[in-house]
């Protein structure tokens, strides 16, 4: 006859067989389920990852978090750097038109000139065409027109009103007019207009005609980059200077917003608009104090946001990295705990069934003692065993 040897059945809902075959209900021999403890479902491998979720998911939100404001900072950053441009382009505006105004206003005080001398007359014209000028007009007090240089072209003139004679007369000291249609000369001329004093009263107006070609070379001057784009309009909203493509734009209207900016009261301003070369762009403008004019800078949105997403995909790929390689570890250190409990669940089997109770040479530390409790316990099992026979 086989001597004799408990069986533990793995299954719990399975009957469990001790002794010599007999079979004994589970309910009998082990706890119930309402009485004893209840079991969870998941594993060693699911809770280290649980714990290693605990740990990533809000350092990777605090990252996102962090990536976020310096997207921000970046974008805020570009905001200013679009002002200043805008600023610069302004200020470069008026140090134009006021260099302008006051080579006009040397002329004006010119007593030969005053008195039309035809020499002085020609002289000055010559040295105006190189300052830029490609006309030279002097209005009486009530707008009729005196002098005009070149005399046999004054198709390039503009009126008296649009060349701000009353407003001169009135103790203005510059009057710069907004873009005027020309037919000699396109896209047309802007006008700026000074006081010709005799005696202490204002007793002509001297208004040039300068091209807005002369415009263009300010745009690098204040620092626009090569990606950006810019252009001044006159207080109607027309284009005067334009970084790009001037040859096509320039005396046309500029698109609605930038219109809505020129004629509207804000001295500057931010909005967004899709160029007319199809590209989302966010712009800034400024208005100048000596013309009137407007300076609008436009800056890509891809430009704007080309930070926060840099730092968005590197974070993302530390991320991933980060979170690949804490997953590989939970593995490998679930794998190492799982081992050491099937060598426990061993040794329990072991000393049930009254065999040598096996002590694995490499376990977890702690697992290593309750199996040296189990070894110790199985070894005085026998002892008592022994001596009973």
């Amino acid at each position: 006859m086989a001597p004799w040897r408990p069986v533990i059945s793995a299954n719990w809902g399975a009957p469990l067989f001790i002794g010599c075959g007999v079979p004994m209900s589970s309910e009998t021999y082990l706890p119930s389920r309402a009485d004893g403890p209840t079991y969870g479902f998941f594993s060693i491998r699911s809770y280290l990852l649980l714990l290693i979720a605990a740990i990533l998911v809000p350092m990777l939100a605090l990252a996102a978090v962090l990536a976020w404001q310096y997207g921000a900072a970046s974008r805020r950053t570009i905001e200013a750097q679009r002002l200043d441009v805008a600023n610069n382009l302004t200020n470069l505006i008026d140090r134009e038109i006021g260099a302008m105004a006051g080579f006009l206003s040397g002329l004006s005080i010119s007593p030969r000139f005053q008195a039309g001398e035809p020499y002085i007359v020609r002289v000055i014209t010559n040295v105006a065409r190189e300052r830029g000028f490609q006309t030279l007009a002097v209005y009486d007090r009530t707008g009729q027109l005196m002098f005009v240089s070149p005399s046999d072209d004054q198709a390039m003139l503009a009126s008296a009103e649009r060349a701000g004679v009353a407003e001169v007369v009135g103790g203005r000291k510059v009057f710069v007019s907004d873009l005027q249609a020309s037919a000699t000369a396109k896209p047309g001329l802007f006008f700026i207009s000074v006081p010709v004093v005799v005696d202490g009263r204002v007793a002509f107006v001297l208004s040039g005609g300068v091209e807005p070609q002369r415009l263009q070379g300010l745009f690098a001057e204040a620092g626009l980059r090569d990606e950006w784009g810019a252009g001044i309009t006159d207080r109607t909203g027309v284009i005067v200077a334009r970084s790009r493509q001037p040859e096509v734009y320039v005396g046309h209207p500029a698109q609605q917003p930038m219109v809505d900016a020129a004629l509207g009261s804000q001295p500057s301003g931010l909005f967004d608009v899709v160029s007319r070369e199809g590209i989302e762009v966010k712009n800034s403008f400024q208005r100048s104090a000596l013309t009137g004019w407007t300076a609008g800078v436009a800056v890509p949105a891809s430009v704007v946001n080309a930070r926060l997403w840099t730092t968005a995909l590197i974070l993302t790929a530390v991320g991933l990295c980060f979170t690949l390689l804490s997953l590989l570890l939970a593995s490998l250190i679930a794998s190492r705990i799982t081992r050491a409990v099937y060598q426990i669940g061993q040794a329990v089997v072991a000393f049930a069934t009254g065999d040598v109770v096996p002590l694995p040479t490499k376990t977890l530390t702690e697992l290593r003692d309750v199996l040296r409790v189990i070894e110790a316990t199985a070894a005085m099992g026998r002892g008592r065993a022994f001596l009973q026979r």
